[in-house]
């Protein structure tokens, strides 16, 4: 059986550009491709004929832009909540990855993607979400993705891996460096506190050496030192030329993983185990 994606739509342009890209990686993978399309529940409406009309959207929206689509697609139309009817299908159709877009034209799916609907979507998922940022077709020749070297960050590596094997994958870390004040409170003169940087600096380049062996192909690291943020990451990501950014997460998706996400110019890859 095919690997299957799934996409959800809600017909604005942000998400024709992500049903694009889903197109363009399913083939490229040789996937089959679900297109969902959620008619958020109201008690105002009659949902069948809400899924009546929402499945004949579907329909003519793919066949206006896709007339002659060259990968394997099911459609599907659900009446609901937009997040749980998502999540269920893809468990229901045991998919691989969701596509979503970044912003919306409508009141279905992504009115406000990275408000309440976008971040139950992202901390509900059990499967790794791509939220496309830009209308760029999905080569992603070089993945930028922030790492403390733990388990979490080698599994959303190796993820990431897979889902795109001929990537550059660019890992960033920041190295743990207590302030200098803080040190010399405790005494250290400036020797001894260049020594302590110079050793915590080689042992940052002991294991990254380490975490590349866990990869073939290209990959590298990139060792900054200060304080982490969203915007430096961005800045770096930019200045690298990287086109995806892979963010891994453990338990609840961080508040950092979600000011990338609103932030970024570029797609967002997200893991969480």
């Amino acid at each position: 059986m095919k690997d299957r994606i799934v996409v959800a739509t809600d017909f604005s342009k942000s998400s024709l550009v992500s049903l694009t890209k889903a197109m363009y990686l399913a083939k490229k993978e040789k996937c089959s491709l679900d297109i969902v399309h959620i008619v958020e529940y109201s008690i105002f409406h009659d949902p069948k004929k809400d899924k009546k009309a929402g499945k004949e959207a579907l329909a003519k929206f793919i066949a206006d832009h896709f007339p002659k689509p060259e990968v394997e697609i099911a459609q599907f139309c659900y009446v609901g909540t937009i997040h749980k009817e998502i999540h269920k299908h893809a468990k229901d159709r045991e998919c691989r990855l969701l596509i979503i877009g970044a912003t919306g034209e409508t009141q279905h799916l992504t009115e406000v993607l990275l408000g309440s609907v976008a971040k139950r979507i992202v901390r509900k998922a059990e499967i790794p979400v791509l939220v496309t940022k830009d209308e760029s077709l999905p080569d992603y020749a070089n993945i930028f993705s922030p790492t403390d070297f733990s388990e979490d960050s080698l599994k959303t590596a190796k993820a990431t891996r897979k889902f795109f094997p001929n990537a550059n994958l660019i890992f960033y870390h920041m190295i743990a460096r207590p302030f200098e004040l803080r040190l010399g409170h405790y005494g250290a003169d400036d020797e001894q506190i260049s020594s302590f940087n110079k050793d915590t600096e080689n042992r940052a380049k002991e294991i990254s050496k380490k975490f590349l062996k866990n990869f073939s192909g290209k990959s590298e690291v990139v060792l900054d030192s200060g304080i982490l943020s969203y915007t430096r990451l961005l800045s770096v990501a930019e200045s690298k030329n990287a086109s995806l950014i892979a963010l891994p997460t453990s338990g609840k998706i961080s508040f950092f993983a979600l000011d990338v996400l609103q932030n970024s110019n570029i797609d967002i890859f997200i893991c969480k185990f």
